[in-house]
């Protein structure tokens, strides 16, 4: 019997014992003040309704199905406490946490149930077969597009299947780097595992602490090493993935020409056609040696020359972190105390960089960049980006702020508990394009953004960071935040999010490059891979899964978004008929 299953706090990120220190930090409400104008001495905590607070929906109960499911599982693995049903309603885009914190619960499971075995997932699908039930795959909850929200219309009883006792690294092959890995393998747990066979996986992503293996492969996730590693996909040999139609299971081979790739069918697919029990995945030997460099680059046209040209040389580091001037405050601002003489250093080297250098501070971005493997390889790629980011222009600041940034690479997600907690509306936006649209995307996308909150009547943050490369394109990684406008409501953030979004599709981007579609993202899809493409998803999913059993109301549009994005009239139409 498994019952040590942890899970996040159910009004934000992280666990619930532990909450963003700003303590450290003397730099952080300053420029927040600056920013946003926010007032030090008017700051307010506004904390997170009790739980005791948060009214529910009435549970649907389908006594047949949880006949059967207590029948197939033991008692502990189904649970119907409300607790349970809260902290498995909503994943954490700004979108549920500005809801769950108002104790707004508009739709959540009636049931979760931990299933620890592929023969417990397939008992599963067929009693919510027989019996019209819904079923939710569920990771670590850390999705922000709207993927495990209960979007069932027809009244049937909706189960979270939650992933997480189902952790194991079943095997490693040594000989040809692949790892079998269930799917509710959460990134430590995996990793500590690989790492004990010598093996990592080198996926990273911001939300690596709580996210799954399955979770990944579902949402097409991209980890902070892409650059090396790749994206999931790149990493998937095979799945194994249980569906209303049967178990579908594919060869272990590097690569195949068997038609259509069934592998990527699975890859993305959100949990609307089966629930991922197993992915067999190829890892890499630890690295012999690994180090965090920061640089500051003159501008941000600079940094995108030499990430540019290290793409084109095939000599990329495993991670590539260039921030615009906003992001690059930010990140100056979000830095801990520092001894004196390394303060007095700092200042130092600014006056340096300014006087002697000639670089405007205003316009400076932060490279966070990483090379790791055997000496050799090391001392090489280390030398030749040296030299390339120092022909752009580049100034060298060394391990420290590589080190800074490798210490707090996953508290970005805390900070935005602690902004919410002050009136500040702030979330991410991010989508890829091609290097030669890379600029004139990433200037419109910031217009766009500032100009949507400048018209909600308050002043605006937003920057940019590029984080994943590739031979003809790169990602772009927009955070934007502004103080609440006393509206009450959430069209503010509504109104910002869709002018990003607008702003891809309209300059060529994609609407998202690693965070999804859900529901939340649906409405720019068909702009996106046009109507014949949604209605190749929508024959997949009639196809494997014509029950709709599946996590239903994710990726394929429908009638109900203009509501949900609080539209109305013309601005529907708007929504509707985004240009491409």
């Amino acid at each position: 019997m498994r019952d040590d299953v942890s899970q996040m706090k159910w009004w934000g990120w992280g666990d619930e014992n532990i909450e963003f220190d700003a303590s450290d930090k003397p730099f952080l409400m300053p420029f927040i003040s600056r920013e946003l104008g926010l007032s030090e001495e008017d700051e307010e905590v506004v904390k997170p309704v009790s739980i005791e607070e948060v009214k529910l929906p009435e549970q649907v109960r389908n006594q047949g199905f949880l006949d059967y499911a207590r029948g197939a599982l033991r008692d502990d693995q189904v649970k119907t406490s409300d607790k349970e049903r809260l902290v498995h309603s909503y994943g954490k885009s700004f979108r549920d946490l500005w809801r769950v914190r108002r104790g707004i619960v508009s739709s959540c499971p009636d049931c979760v149930i931990y299933p620890e075995s592929e023969d417990d997932v397939c008992a599963l699908m067929k009693g919510a077969r027989e019996h019209d039930a819904v079923l939710v795959p569920f990771g670590g909850g850390s999705n922000i597009a709207g993927c495990l929200e209960n979007r069932e219309t027809r009244s049937r009883m909706v189960i979270s299947l939650d992933m997480k006792r189902m952790d194991r690294v079943l095997e490693v092959d040594k000989e040809s780097c692949v790892a079998r890995i269930e799917a509710g393998s959460r990134g430590p747990v995996m990793e500590e595992q690989l790492e004990a066979q010598g093996f990592t996986l080198g996926h990273f992503p911001d939300s690596f602490e709580f996210s799954t293996v399955g979770g990944w492969v579902a949402t097409r996730s991209a980890g902070m090493q892409s650059d090396k590693y790749g994206k999931i996909e790149d990493m998937v040999l095979s799945v194994r993935m249980v569906t209303p139609s049967g178990l579908l299971v594919t060869r272990t081979v590097p690569k195949s020409s068997n038609g259509i790739d069934v592998n990527h069918i699975c890859i993305g697919s959100e949990g609307i056609l089966g629930v991922i029990t197993e992915v067999s995945l190829q890892v890499h030997r630890l690295p012999e040696k690994k180090e965090f460099y920061g640089y500051l680059f003159p501008d941000f046209e600079s940094g995108v020359k030499a990430m540019r040209q290290c793409v084109d040389e095939d000599c990329m580091p495993i991670v590539a972190r260039l921030n615009d001037p906003g992001k690059t405050a930010l990140s100056f601002a979000f830095k801990s105390v520092q001894p004196f003489f390394k303060n007095l250093m700092g200042k130092a080297v600014k006056k340096y960089l300014s006087l002697v250098k000639g670089f405007d501070m205003e316009k400076v971005c932060l490279m966070i960049m990483a090379v790791e493997g055997d000496r050799r390889t090391f001392n090489r790629v280390r030398s030749r980006v040296n030299s390339i980011y120092r022909k752009h222009g580049a100034f060298k600041l060394g391990i420290s702020p590589g080190r800074a940034f490798q210490k707090s690479k996953y508290d970005f997600p805390y900070l935005r508990d602690f902004a919410m907690d002050r009136g500040v509306v702030c979330d991410v936006s991010e989508t890829s394009t091609v290097w030669s649209n890379l600029l004139p995307l990433y200037y419109s996308t910031i217009e766009s953004i500032q100009e949507a909150i400048v018209a909600t009547g308050v002043a605006p943050f937003a920057g940019c960071h590029i984080s994943h490369c590739y031979h003809t394109g790169t990602s772009l990684y927009f955070t934007f935040a502004c103080m609440e406008n006393g509206t009450g409501d959430i069209g503010q953030y509504l109104a910002i999010k869709k002018a990003a979004q607008d702003s891809f599709i309209r300059g060529g981007g994609t609407l998202s490059h690693h965070h999804a579609v859900g529901f939340e993202h649906a409405p720019w899809l068909e702009k996106d891979i046009s109507s014949t493409g949604v209605r190749a998803v929508r024959a997949i999913k009639d196809g494997l899964d014509p029950g709709g059993v599946m996590n239903p109301g994710k990726i394929l549009p429908d009638d109900r978004l203009a509501v949900d994005w609080g539209l109305e009239g013309g601005e529907v139409e708007s929504l509707e008929g985004t240009e491409s």
